[in-house]
């Protein structure tokens, strides 16, 4: 038989596995069909010596496909033994039939006197069958081993599924036009050179200031694109890449006007899910927020760098109490600080060592509950004064400056971490910015699902933060550079008035999700944060452009104008608790999609 010669294994295998098929039933038809044929032969001639059996095409194609890795070898091997045991069987003479029955049994007759043979006719339908046997056997074989499904993936795209979302943003940032122009910016000095604060110094600049009085416009976007990838039956591996930057950890945002240029796509999520027993997971890596928690303590987008594991039991059908405790690393601080010194500081690395308990009940027939409480442990958070030095120019460090905090928004009262030796009142005073409180919080957050008949639902969130590790004392103390109240009068010394707690409630009433066209919902809320409840360094970015020290309410309203895709509409009003006057309007119009 002349096959022609494939262009590649596949291929290969391909035409060698559908010639196989179909040769498969006519061999089977061609043996039993063979023993129809009247013998030539006298019946007084001496029969012929046997000849040596000889391999059938069939056959033949078996072992092509062995020998090209198509079939394995234990596979070929017992395609073949059928063959044979099929062929023999259907060259066997139908057993003799009683005398009774043969007329109407139809059983063969007798060598008549010429001597021809004749024996049952294999009908169609049994030649039908044993081609559908081999047909099956061989394409069970071929989905085992991949090899002949020309449009099938490679079994490990089945482990992999892939999700993301896409939004587009046009935000504006309203200011009152009563605001304090002076509002320090003191990320951007953490983050850069020390500040000289020193109040001779000639031709000084004023240090970094954030807008307050100059109402902005900007266009926005955010993109999350995502995989899961299942390892093994309890092993999974997560990765995300994102808009943003590695500067602010809160914000995925992407402000759109960079002279067309392109823009930074970051690794966002990287973390392994591991599942030994029912009901515990074990996440490491950068996960996603493993805590039940609004964006008054940390906002949606926050990714938690370590390790946790969570715990969930079904207690009833009703209650299903949960247990997460984590350990996360804030900071990594260098090991060879300071680098102009030869004399060098330990490591005064930052962690995040958190617990929280809580459970999902249903309260009754159309409203569910789930709640916890949680104890946030910040370690090595706060700043730490100095010892004793001497800082004549911006490239001089001193041995507290890793205990600055890289990054913040805006509230957390703040002292200056250099202790400082001056020569001359008129020396100048490069200084860098602690947090001044240290951060132990207790966190205790409630959710409350009602159904109002057919797919509407109101939704009740409350939120309440106690940082029990505030001291009043201690912080006047370390003479803070903000948070001080009003004062009037000549030789008036304004008062200290940061606080420790916060409080969000919250609204919200219509679709649980808007994922088709016209499903809506309308979210209202009010919060008080007060200066070192929570680190302002990670909650929400969006009311009163983030941070802490703040007061008032959001509204949010959500439209699906088509599957998976919808409109919102968000206003968020905030003002100061303590300090000058701030007041902060913003009002952000976004489109939603999701895949």
């Amino acid at each position: 038989m002349f096959l022609p010669r494939p262009r590649s294994g596949a291929s290969r295998r391909r035409l060698l596995a559908h010639t196989l098929i179909a040769s498969a039933g006519w061999a089977c038809a061609s043996a039993a069909l063979a023993d129809t044929v009247p013998s030539a032969a006298p019946p007084a001639a001496a029969a012929p010596a046997a000849a040596a059996p000889q391999e059938t095409v069939t056959e033949e194609l078996i072992r092509l496909l062995a020998e090209h890795n198509a079939l394995s070898k234990d596979d070929a091997a017992k395609l073949i033994k059928r063959l044979q045991d099929e062929q023999a069987a259907a060259r066997q003479p139908a057993p003799a039939a009683a005398p009774t029955a043969t007329a109407q049994q139809g059983a063969a007759p007798a060598p008549d006197v010429k001597g021809r043979v004749r024996v049952i006719y294999l009908p169609e339908s049994e030649k039908q069958k044993i081609r559908d046997e081999v047909k099956q056997e061989v394409i069970a074989t071929a989905k085992a081993e991949n090899w002949a499904l020309p449009n099938s993936f490679p079994e490990w795209v089945k482990r992999l599924s892939f999700y993301g979302d896409l939004r587009l943003r046009e935000e504006f940032d309203l200011y009152d036009s009563q605001n304090n122009p002076f509002l320090i910016n003191f990320s951007a000095i953490n983050t850069g050179a020390p500040f000289n604060v020193s109040q001779t110094a000639t031709n000084q600049p004023l240090p970094p200031l954030f807008d307050t009085t100059v109402n902005r416009e900007q266009p926005r976007i955010s993109l999350h694109v995502g995989m899961d990838a299942k390892v093994a039956d309890d092993l999974t591996a997560s990765l995300r890449f994102s808009t943003g930057n590695n500067v602010n950890p809160v914000s995925t945002n992407q402000t759109l006007g960079n002279d067309f240029n392109k823009y930074t796509f970051v690794v966002d999520r990287a973390y392994l899910s591991y599942r030994p027993l029912d009901g515990l997971v074990l996440m490491g890596g950068r996960m996603p927020n493993p805590f039940q928690s609004t964006s008054m303590m940390w906002y949606w987008d926050l990714g938690f760098d370590g390790f946790v594991a969570q715990y969930h039991y079904e207690l009833t059908d009703d209650l299903r109490p949960y247990a997460t405790v984590g350990a996360f690393s804030v900071e990594n601080t260098a090991l060879d600080f300071p680098q102009t010194d030869s004399v060098k500081v330990g490591s005064r690395d930052k962690w995040l060592f958190a617990a929280q308990l809580g459970a999902d009940w249903s309260v009754a027939d159309k409203l569910k509950g789930k709640g916890g409480v949680a104890f946030y442990d910040f370690y090595h958070l706060e700043g730490e004064l100095s010892s004793p030095c001497q800082a004549p120019t911006s490239a001089f460090s001193c041995n507290s400056d890793d205990s600055r905090s890289a990054f913040m928004q805006k509230g957390n009262t703040l002292f200056a971490i250099r202790n400082l030796l001056l020569q001359q009142p008129t020396d100048p005073q490069f200084q860098y910015f602690g947090l001044a409180s240290p951060f132990r919080i207790v966190n205790a957050v409630v959710n409350l699902d009602y159904g109002l008949g057919g797919p509407l639902h109101l939704v009740a969130d409350a939120d309440f933060a106690d940082n029990i590790a505030f001291k009043k004392g201690h912080v006047l103390s370390l003479n803070p550079v903000n948070n001080y109240g009003g004062c009037s009068g000549s030789g008036c010394q304004a008062p200290y008035i940061g606080g420790n707690q916060a409080y969000l409630v919250q609204v919200r009433i219509g679709y649980p999700a808007t994922i088709e066209r016209w499903q809506w919902a309308v979210t209202g809320g009010y919060r008080h944060v007060e200066s070192d409840s929570v680190v302002d360094a990670f909650n929400d970015p969006d009311f009163y452009i983030g941070g802490t020290n703040a007061k008032g309410y959001h509204l949010v309203g959500n439209l699906g104008f088509t599957h998976n895709a919808w409109f919102s509409a968000r206003w968020f009003s905030g003002t100061e608790i303590a300090g000058p006057p701030l007041a902060i309007d913003v009002v952000q119009l976004d489109l939603n999609s999701r895949f």
